[in-house]
């Protein structure tokens, strides 16, 4: 089965180009958009890694300092094969003087701490506002005209806001593994069963952008539409469609949304929540277990801005590609309107 269906807005046939040849080719900063307090019983880290998972740095700071995996904090989760800067959290007693960057984890290869500081609380999972990317495509088998017409056209629009391959694990196996957990055939750990509740949200969240995609409607508002403020969580039905709410579509002031699956009545009516039923009710087992397990119904938008978004012929095959993305957005979305990624031997 195909766990990762996500066809571009575009209908051009799409050039391939490698990704991630090393791991510079990839790299993202965090940003929190607010300064941690700089007094309390956490230190705050900022960390830079390179060619490891956030999981791993966060081990390391647990064996380093004697903490429960459970006390450490971290707002996202970041890209293995990549640089990247990001923000973690350690309890840390108001008694001790705070250790200067360069002594924690000096030891773990890959790693360097680029500012330390204290807060009153746990980094909270999903508080940083932003993340920026540059990132390198390499092979690219394309004219310059095609790609960066493509790339114009995602700074004027937006792009797909699908959830990314890596939610959806290695050949997308997380939503299988969902599955058999939904018929009880799986024991899990609590971070395990998480992931995959997180995976079969994301999978009929997908499943409903693919189909408006396929009707060409994700950038239309349609007759008992869920519309969502840009830039907020704020959303409003749209019964019936008008002039004046297409026209904040289309200048980026408002998007429409589709479900993140669970209990309760879906304020979607008319023909989309006809649309968002049939791929709900084909995924019987999916949907009936997010219910089960507690998960409210929610809404996300199926449209993602780049703000800030630039590139950089490198040489005639290579293109530099930067831009910043809100929380909870994926670049490997965001290229996917643009070329057919192909994985590299990472080195």
């Amino acid at each position: 089965m195909n766990n990762n269906p996500s066809p571009a807005s575009c209908r051009d046939v799409l050039p391939k180009a490698v990704f991630k040849r090393q791991a510079a080719d990839f790299q993202v900063v965090e940003h929190l958009g607010f300064e941690p307090d700089a007094e309390g019983a956490h230190m705050w880290l900022q960390i830079k890694k390179t060619g490891l998972n956030s999981r791993d740095v966060l081990a390391a700071l647990g064996r380093a300092f004697k903490v429960h995996e459970k006390d450490l904090g971290y707002s996202g989760l970041k890209d293995k094969h990549a640089v990247t800067i990001q923000w973690m959290s350690v309890p840390y007693p108001l008694t001790e003087e705070l250790p200067a960057a360069d002594q924690v984890l000096a030891e773990l290869e890959g790693v360097e701490v680029l500012h330390v500081t204290r807060s009153l609380k746990k980094l909270r999972l999903g508080v940083h506002r932003r993340n920026s990317f540059t990132i390198v495509l390499r092979e690219i088998e394309s004219d310059k005209e095609g790609l960066e017409q493509r790339l114009n056209n995602i700074a004027s629009r937006g792009f797909p806001n699908y959830f990314g391959t890596q939610r959806f694990g290695t050949d997308g196996r997380n939503v299988d593994h969902a599955r058999s957990m939904f018929s009880g055939k799986r024991k899990l750990t609590r971070f395990k069963r998480s992931m995959y509740l997180s995976a079969a949200r994301s999978w009929i969240f997908n499943q409903v952008l693919a189909k408006r995609i396929e009707q060409d409607s994700w950038l239309q508002v349609l007759p008992g539409e869920v519309c969502m403020l840009d830039g907020s969580n704020s959303v409003f039905t749209c019964d019936v469609p008008d002039l004046d709410t297409q026209r904040r579509l289309v200048e980026k002031d408002i998007h429409t949304t589709g479900p993140l699956h669970g209990s309760g009545t879906s304020m979607a009516t008319d023909d989309v929540a006809a649309l968002e039923l049939a791929c709900i009710q084909a995924e019987e087992v999916i949907a009936k277990g997010l219910e089960a397990a507690g998960l409210k119904n929610e809404r996300r938008a199926l449209r993602a801005l780049a703000h800030d978004l630039k590139w950089q012929w490198l040489d005639a095959q290579t293109l530099e590609v930067s831009f910043g993305l809100a929380r909870g957005v994926y670049a490997t979305s965001l290229l996917g309107e643009m070329v057919e990624l192909q994985q590299a031997e990472y080195s």
